[in-house]
């Protein structure tokens, strides 16, 4: 088995902090974003796909599908605050995916 990667997916000017971290980011407009995916989805060294949830809402069904069934990309759906002091939501989503993998039910707490 390769070596696998990681790569956030955000609409255009919301990537600058996972860049300034080190993360490998996709900015994707909205009329672009079946072609954009359609091309993560070819590297087979992708491994984690992070997504924010307003660009993920614009995946065509049958790459979620595709995806879904696959199981590979593992994908992790994100929201980014709006606002100083407010805080992202999808914790339930990660919540599921962790229980999915591990078969247990594990409490995210801040």
């Amino acid at each position: 088995m390769g070596r696998y990667w990681f790569k956030v997916v955000t609409r255009p000017g919301e990537g600058l902090g996972f860049r300034l971290a080190g993360v490998a980011v996709e900015e994707v407009e909205e009329g672009e974003v079946a072609e954009r995916f359609t091309a993560l989805l070819a590297d087979p060294s992708l491994g984690v796909l992070a997504v924010e949830e307003e660009v993920l809402g614009r995946v065509p069904e049958p790459l979620l599908e595709r995806i879904g069934r696959e199981g590979f990309p593992v994908l992790l759906p994100f929201s980014l605050p709006r606002r100083w002091g407010e805080v992202g939501r999808g914790e339930e989503y990660v919540a599921a995916l962790i229980r999915r993998a591990i078969g247990y039910h594990v409490k995210i707490q801040r």
